[in-house]
């Protein structure tokens, strides 16, 4: 069985900048499949408990727990009780956040964590640290207003939706982990390095260089080096790989090319080389990977 991405939905031909809906299961198995879009994911759970799928692992979730899926990540979802289940899902693209700035400065922005998984970033927000917060009260409010469908409705979502973004961005924060916070208020060298970004993204099937990308951004090899370590916390060559492995990821889950083609496609020099970096980033193999995506699909046909 093939997975595609999933299509934006829309409407009158004009994609959806949020879509949030109650997500019911009625008994234990897989609730969703392998699968991967341009939405940030937001789930809060309802009733009874269930896994996810995510960044080579799987993630318990319940009750009152908050759960992070980064736009373009691959995932998949299964109910763990018999007696099935329910959860809140609440899905944004990355402009609803932040609509006048172009999506390559944005990776370098208070975005970039919601936009690929960071080191030690968690998935789930446990409950706990949930309590005496809002929460409960801005994930009610969305799914009210989408509702109802006041005057007005699409710009309380979207502060509602901001007002949970800033919470877990600020929890994070106070629990030490590391989003590169001080490259964040440098945002004109940001701006600088944004024509690498794009540069990566439109080219990483090819043999990009660090210096082609300083030239690209006007910056002289050791300053730009120096710059995006400054931004990212991690250097080119990293980030280019991180992007490659990315793409492979979508490709193993949506086609049936092989893996030397596939390794090929998303611009590695060898087959070897790619088995060895998507073992090192993802803990199992790209066979692996596939055949562990499609044994969770085939449960939805039996």
């Amino acid at each position: 069985m093939e997975f595609m991405k999933e299509k934006k939905p829309c409407m009158d031909g004009i994609p959806l900048s949020y879509v949030c809906h109650l997500q019911d299961m009625e008994g234990a198995g897989l609730v969703y499949p392998a699968h991967y879009h341009d939405y940030i994911e937001i789930l809060y759970g309802k009733e009874n408990f269930f896994e996810l799928y995510l960044g080579s692992s799987y993630h318990r979730f319940g009750p009152q727990d908050l759960v992070l899926i980064p736009a373009g990540e691959v995932h998949l979802i299964n109910s763990l009780s018999n007696e099935g289940g329910s959860y809140y899902v609440i899905r944004f693209l990355p402009e609803l956040i932040y609509s006048n700035m172009s999506c390559s400065y944005l990776e370098s922005q208070y975005l970039l964590p919601f936009l690929s998984q960071y080191p030690h970033q968690e998935q789930v927000i446990p409950k706990e640290a949930l309590k005496d917060t809002g929460i409960s009260f801005w994930v009610q409010e969305i799914f009210r207003e989408d509702c109802e469908k006041k005057y007005g409705c699409e710009l309380a979502i979207r502060n509602h939706i901001g007002s949970i973004f800033l919470w877990i961005l600020r929890y994070w924060h106070e629990k030490g982990i590391s989003l590169s916070s001080q490259s964040f208020v440098n945002e004109e060298l940001a701006r600088q390095l944004a024509p690498a970004f794009s540069y990566v993204r439109e080219q990483f099937d090819t043999p990009v260089t660090a210096l082609e990308a300083a030239r690209l951004c006007g910056m002289s090899y050791s300053y730009f080096s120096r710059s995006f370590h400054q931004i990212l916390h991690m250097n080119f060559r990293e980030y280019v790989t991180r992007i490659r492995l990315t793409e492979a990821e979508k490709l193993l889950v949506s086609t049936t090319a092989s893996i030397t083609d596939l390794a090929v496609s998303c611009g590695f020099g060898s087959t070897s080389y790619f088995i060895k970096l998507f073992q090192q980033y993802k803990n199992m193999s790209p066979k692996q990977f596939r055949k562990a995506m499609q044994t969770s699909a085939s449960h939805v046909t039996e």
